[in-house]
C-alpha cells in the first residue's frame, strides 16, 4: 500500500494564546444589575485581555472572537420574596450578549444552584468592556469562575 499523510501549512498552530482566567472564592452579595467581582486572577497568556483584581471589568484590548465561559453557585440573600428569579448574563459595553442568559426561580431560602454558560463573543471595536451580571432581589454567589480566550481575528 501507497498512501501519504496529510500535512499542514508550516509555521504555528493559527491558535491564539490570549487568555486570560479569573475567579472568587468567598461569597459576595449580589444587587439588582450589579457586574460580578472577581477577586483573584487564574491563568493569563498575552495582553489582549486585561483585568484588576477585585474588580468586576474585564478589558479586552484586540478586536477578534472570544470564547467566554462562566460558571458560579447562587443563592438567595437577606430576606426576599419568594418566588424569587434571578438571572444572570455577559454584558459587552453595557449591553447584553444574547445566549448567555440563565436563570432560576428560588422557591426557599435554603436552595443553592450552578449557572454556567458559554458563548462566542465578537468583538469589533477597542477598547471594549466585559462584565458579567445579576438580575433580581439580592443574591449570594460564590465559586465563580471565567475564562475568556481570543479564538480568531475578525
Amino acid at each position: 500500500m501507497n498512501f501519504v499523510i496529510p500535512r499542514g501549512a508550516t509555521g504555528g498552530s493559527g491558535i491564539s494564546s490570549e487568555l486570560y482566567t479569573a475567579y472568587s472564592t468567598p461569597p459576595q452579595p449580589g444587587a439588582n444589575r450589579t457586574p460580578f467581582v472577581f477577586d483573584r486572577d487564574g491563568a493569563i497568556q498575552g495582553s489582549a485581555i486585561v483585568h484588576t483584581p477585585r474588580t468586576a471589568n474585564f478589558l479586552i484590548q484586540q478586536t477578534g472572537y472570544y470564547e467566554v465561559s462562566f460558571h458560579g453557585t447562587i443563592s438567595p440573600f437577606g430576606s426576599p420574596t419568594f418566588p424569587m428569579v434571578i438571572i444572570v448574563y455577559l454584558q459587552l459595553q453595557g449591553a447584553q450578549v444574547l445566549g448567555t442568559d440563565i436563570s432560576h426561580t428560588f422557591q426557599t431560602s435554603g436552595e443553592v444552584v450552578n449557572f454556567s454558560f458559554s458563548q462566542i463573543v465578537p468583538v469589533t471595536t477597542v477598547p471594549a468592556t466585559l462584565n458579567v451580571v445579576g438580575d433580581g432581589q439580592s443574591f449570594l454567589y460564590t465559586g465563580i469562575n471565567i475564562t475568556i480566550h481570543k479564538i480568531s481575528d475578525l
